[in-house]
């Protein structure tokens, strides 16, 4: 998910009352709920090393050790360096609890975009696809953001926990993921039965923005990528959506997997397809993200370009 959704998680989770278990519970979670984005630093060095390393090493199960203690650590050392007279110590106990809470909520929400989250880095790189909400969904803002606001209304009343805008807030989210997840299925089962007859090698139902309950399929063939959308909610539940998209030629991406940018890319992308450019370079794009290659994304997110020999055919 987006930084905006982390950081509201992290702020609900403090307006359930985790805040007032220990100094700095507020800025713990806060900063929890979005530190595994610490390798976010990779598109510093570019493009290529953001799709190696990001959602990776920060966001695997050992990361979900390591990183708590160190926060743990770190917001110790804040509490000594701003010691107070007015407020007590922070408890380590809490302050390790608390790390441990948000830095857990990240790859969780991570895992469901179909961006993909590798959760056991370093120990094995594999991609896991949750499929279940677009990174980017306002409906989720939505609920976090009004359950902080009305917690802020009401906190002076000293409510249950249970009772509180903000707990009623990530009930309500966890809802909401819970609905998505079922959508989800629903559309991979529809395209099970209706592509029964010639199954294809794999597929992706993915979420697309503002529409929870409409989900964008690719399907891959030996040689191309197909595309059709299914609707849960009202008019045809399938949908063909646009013409095949051609893999490309085997002799291409057989050279990308021979250089080292070209390797990192086809690990990380999904439904991967090559175009040579007059038998001088290699574009290689994900089916996922951008399907027309006259378009100028192919400049940008989710493209790469290498150099390619004469010998690379741009037919087999």
């Amino acid at each position: 998910m987006d930084p905006i959704c982390h950081t509201l998680v992290g702020a609900s989770l403090a307006a359930t009352g985790l805040k007032d278990r220990t100094r700095f519970g507020t800025a713990t979670l806060l900063i929890a709920a979005n530190l595994p984005d610490i390798d976010v630093a990779a598109h510093f060095w570019g493009s290529v090393a953001s799709y190696e390393f990001r959602r990776g090493w920060t966001h695997g199960l050992p990361a979900m050790v390591v990183l708590p203690l160190l926060l743990t650590l770190l917001m110790l050392v804040v509490d000594r360096t701003f010691a107070s007279r007015r407020a007590p110590p922070a408890q380590p106990r809490w302050l390790l609890i608390l790390s441990f809470v948000g830095v857990a909520t990240h790859p969780a929400l991570d895992w469901l975009n179909n961006y993909g989250m590798r959760w056991l880095m370093p120990l094995a790189d594999r991609w896991f696809y949750g499929d279940t909400l677009f990174i980017i969904d306002f409906v989720a803002w939505t609920l976090l953001a009004v359950g902080l606001v009305a917690t802020r209304f009401v906190d002076r009343r000293a409510l249950p926990v249970a009772r509180r805008p903000a707990t009623l807030a990530l009930t309500a989210l966890l809802a909401y993921i819970g609905l998505n997840f079922a959508i989800t299925r629903y559309a991979e089962g529809v395209v099970r039965d209706e592509f029964a007859a010639m199954p294809p090698q794999s597929f992706m139902a993915s979420p697309v923005p503002l529409n929870p309950f409409r989900r964008d399929v690719v399907l891959e063939y030996h040689d191309e990528y197909r595309f059709v959308s299914v609707h849960a909610l009202g008019g045809p539940r399938l949908v063909r959506d646009g013409p095949p998209l051609a893999k490309g030629p085997g002799s291409a991406l057989a050279h990308a997997a021979q250089t080292d940018d070209g390797a990192v890319f086809l690990h990380w992308a999904r439904f991967p397809y090559a175009v040579v450019d007059g038998g001088t370079a290699v574009r290689l794009a994900d089916a996922r993200y951008v399907r027309d290659i006259d378009n100028p994304r192919l400049d940008g997110f989710a493209v790469i370009e290498l150099d390619a020999p004469s010998a690379v055919a741009t037919t087999d």
